[in-house]
């Protein structure tokens, strides 16, 4: 497993996936901001703040997690689609499974590396939140409201790790890319039906407010919890079992 994690530790951080998704993961607080600057202008107004946008750290939070809600969750989705629909593409899975390590260890070092990436891009955008709102002089303070955009990030990055089945079974980043698209598109359709009790990927939106007002079910952490472990299960008995 230190072996396996290593390479691919090192795999990723060689390459430009880390400043890429870095740049496009600060996007949302820039958009956000812009949002917010805009608010008060007399054409944006009434939308605005029928959007919960208001010229203060809860409307830069609302405007935040509502564009988290979808391009959080698209970003996440390409990222762990390229973690594991690389190999495929670049034609290296034969190598790679050639290797005098167990496949579940190959597997795991990836949700490993994808999941620390994950959590430390939720970190950069949080920090880069609280110091654009500070450069800004929004009223209030930033900590209110900041368990449900941690909340969010939470559930975005964990809906995203079972997309890792797609890119794998699919042999490419075509699959998992249209998987990611798929179940962001029926994730917000779900949100608005108000089925984010047994539709996994409706959390991000409901968490984010793009169904209305922003709320969770009690059962989304245990929703959220084994929809991650049984993506990461069947991810890890496919690579075990498939004929590559």
């Amino acid at each position: 497993m230190n072996a396996a994690l290593q390479t691919e530790t090192a795999k990723f951080l060689r390459s430009r996936a880390p400043w890429v998704t870095a740049a496009a993961f600060l996007l949302p607080v820039a958009l956000a901001a812009v949002f917010v600057g805009a608010s008060g202008t007399p054409p944006l107004d009434e939308k605005s703040q029928a959007l919960g946008i208001t010229p203060d750290w809860s409307g830069f939070r609302s405007a935040l997690m509502q564009i988290d809600a979808a391009g959080g969750f698209l970003l996440f989705g390409i990222l762990v689609t390229w973690m594991f629909g690389r190999e495929y593409s670049d034609r290296t899975v034969l190598d790679l499974l050639a290797l005098p390590t167990s496949r579940t260890s190959i597997v795991l070092a990836k949700f490993t590396v994808t999941t620390a990436w994950l959590i430390l891009l939720a970190a950069l955008q949080i920090a880069a939140w609280v110091a654009t709102g500070i450069m800004l002089g929004l009223p209030g303070t930033p900590h209110r409201g900041l368990a449900e955009l941690l909340m969010l990030l939470a559930f975005t990055a964990a809906l995203a790790l079972p997309i890792a089945l797609a890119a794998s079974a699919g042999r490419g980043y075509l699959p998992g890319i249209a998987a990611t698209v798929a179940l962001l598109v029926c994730g917000v359709a779900a949100a608005i039906l108000g089925a984010a009790a047994w539709f996994p990927w409706a959390l991000p939106a409901t968490a984010g407010g793009l169904s209305g007002a922003a709320s969770v079910p009690l059962t989304a952490p245990a929703i959220a919890a084994a929809t991650v472990a049984t993506g990461i299960a069947a991810t890890t008995l496919w690579w075990r079992r498939a004929d590559h």
